[in-house]
């Protein structure tokens, strides 16, 4: 916001109290200005239309016209208006249709005034990125081979069963490889349920993913960088919603334009993949380099293994974009890699040694292991991967496109969408 700007707010709430209540709590904000109160969802397209604010407090509930078709019908008109939706209810029901609608926050009231205040403000610079939009077409040049060579690489950390230890190797192996590079590395926590990268990184942000998912044709380097956090280790990373409900509004699509935003401004772009064949995983496998697929030494992880590989022959993944990786290599467990290789008929590409005291250490300290522990076999087993991983980018100098390193099939893969879910392949 330029210096001496002010921003301009709706009001509009069908209780006479409430709407005198939030002008009291803006009053002596000096960069907001009420410029008009409305009682209802149809004197507020009237009045927005009149005063043009920069910010509506739309209620959700009203007689004859709710807050959330008021919403639909001035972002149809004025797109440039920001409306944050106020609700005595926080149904996850009604935050989705809002933000459907273009909403761009969702209170719950009683609102406090410093959450009032920041949500204001958080809109309207969001909306400051307008003028900035790219336009994803344009950007890839039509997908020439100059432009390709600018996007960054997409690696996703991706098991079929959970608790494998995704969330600490993506941590770690992104740290790594801005070690090893010194280029831009940003980290996606795409676990929008159940992210647990602000826990692993000890870092704390009011903004995450659900910030760029409500923009995602207005993504530019200035809102990637106003919304990723960034950590110790210069790494920038993209944070999963504080609680589920927030996280279910993030879909499939939501997912590709984010990524396809952050490979045209990081040279890596490392991405901790749920372990579901959901479309979101879906989307961050289908545009991925390379895949690093963890396993571990147990039958039922295996199994889920089996299944995954299934499904990547049918969504026509080359075998080199998808990278074996043991994670909590051990020999007390009866079966060992050369085992899995001969099952599977793959090759296991890296082993990380089990540092499951330690790496729980270190993550209640709130220190990645490869920092806190440089010279710890995980460290040097992170290092070791983080090498394979950037050894084509480093040999040609360039970012590369998505299939980079790879045969031309696995760029081809690398950019069909998903549609449907795993499903989507078998009949009943």
């Amino acid at each position: 916001m330029a210096e001496g700007e002010t921003i301009r707010v709706l009001i509009v709430d069908d209780i006479v109290d409430t709407r005198e209540q939030l002008e009291k709590l803006l009053f002596f904000e000096k960069d907001i200005e009420v410029v008009g109160k409305a009682s209802s969802g149809r004197e507020a397209i009237a009045m927005a239309g009149q005063l043009h604010p920069n910010v509506i407090l739309m209620d959700i509930n009203m007689p004859d016209m709710d807050g959330i078709a008021a919403t639909e019908a001035i972002m149809n008109k004025d797109p440039a208006i920001q409306v944050i939706i106020m609700s005595v209810q926080g149904e996850t029901d009604y935050l989705r249709r809002a933000m459907l609608a273009g909403a761009r926050e969702f209170l719950t009231k009683p609102i406090s005034a410093d959450d009032l205040y920041k949500s204001i403000r958080h809109v309207h610079k969001l909306a400051a990125t307008r003028p900035k939009t790219i336009n994803l077409a344009e950007s890839t040049g039509g997908n020439t081979p100059q432009r390709a060579a600018e996007l960054g690489q997409i690696i996703a950390v991706f098991s079929p069963k959970g608790g494998v230890g995704t969330s600490v190797v993506a941590a770690n192996l992104a740290i790594a490889i801005r070690q090893l590079t010194s280029k831009k590395v940003a980290l996606v926590d795409a676990n929008a349920i159940f992210g647990d990268l602000a826990v692993i990184l000890n870092l704390r942000s009011d903004k995450t993913i659900i910030d760029l998912a409500q923009r995602t044709d207005e993504l530019d380097e200035e809102l990637l960088d106003d919304v990723l956090a960034t950590h110790t280790s210069q790494i920038k990373v993209l944070l999963a919603p504080p609680d589920p409900q927030r996280g279910e509004l993030v879909n499939a699509e939501h997912v590709r334009a984010i990524l396809e935003a952050l490979r045209r401004s990081f040279d890596f772009v490392i991405v901790d993949t749920p372990a579901s064949f959901q479309d979101r995983s879906l989307a961050s496998l289908d545009l991925a380099t390379r895949i690093v697929t963890l396993i571990t030494l147990e039958m039922h992880c295996i199994r889920d293994l089996t299944l995954f590989l299934e499904v990547a022959d049918l969504l026509g993944y080359p075998q080199e974009k998808t990278m074996l990786v043991l994670n909590k290599a051990t020999n007390r467990t009866g079966i060992k890699a050369e085992d899995i290789e001969k099952s599977l008929q793959r090759k296991v590409s890296h082993q990380i040694g089990d540092a499951g005291h330690d790496v729980t250490f270190w993550i209640n300290q709130g220190v990645p292991l490869i920092i806190s522990k440089p010279n710890h076999q995980f460290s040097r087993d992170i290092l070791s991967l983080a090498r394979d991983l950037t050894a084509a980018t480093r040999a040609t100098g360039a970012k590369g496109n998505p299939g980079k390193g790879l045969p031309e099939k696995a760029g081809k893969a690398a950019e069909k969408p998903a549609q449907g879910g795993f499903f989507r392949f078998f009949k009943r």
